[in-house]
């Protein structure tokens, strides 16, 4: 038999875990604050990804993955590319500093077995629907 009211129960919302109101100085200008809280593995993650866009030529996921095996080899690291659309492809690196070297050629990168010429670029915010506006 349930003999208790709904606001008396103890699985309460956690109310102090939403966004923070902020600037009610004017009236209909407050705006909310999130806290943002990055998980440190994500973020090292960020930080070895590459987003490779084919310039010249064509190219597929495998053939990219078999140039870096041959270039750096594969005993250590296991070289994986996913096409985010047309020409455009994203693939994680051992390590940031490998990003930033292969990412700081001028030129364009021409691949040994396919004619096709990549631009090696650290990854951004590919895809994002817009800009989280900040005051």
């Amino acid at each position: 038999m349930n003999t208790h009211m709904a606001y008396d129960c103890n699985n309460c919302m956690p109310w102090n875990l939403g966004p923070e109101l902020c600037a009610a100085q004017v009236e209909d200008q407050s705006f909310f604050y999130i806290q943002e809280i990055v998980d440190p593995r994500l973020a090292r993650d960020k930080d070895c990804t590459a987003i490779i866009c084919v310039v010249h030529g064509q190219t597929s996921c495998k053939q990219i993955e078999q140039e870096f095996m041959g270039l750096v080899g594969t005993s250590t690291w296991r070289w994986n590319a996913r096409q985010l659309s047309e020409g455009r492809f994203v693939m994680r690196f051992p390590n940031a500093q490998m990003v930033r070297e292969w990412s700081g050629f001028k030129n364009y990168y021409s691949m040994r077995n396919v004619d096709a010429q990549l631009k090696i670029a650290p990854w951004s915010n590919v895809g994002a629907k817009g800009i989280l506006q900040q005051a």
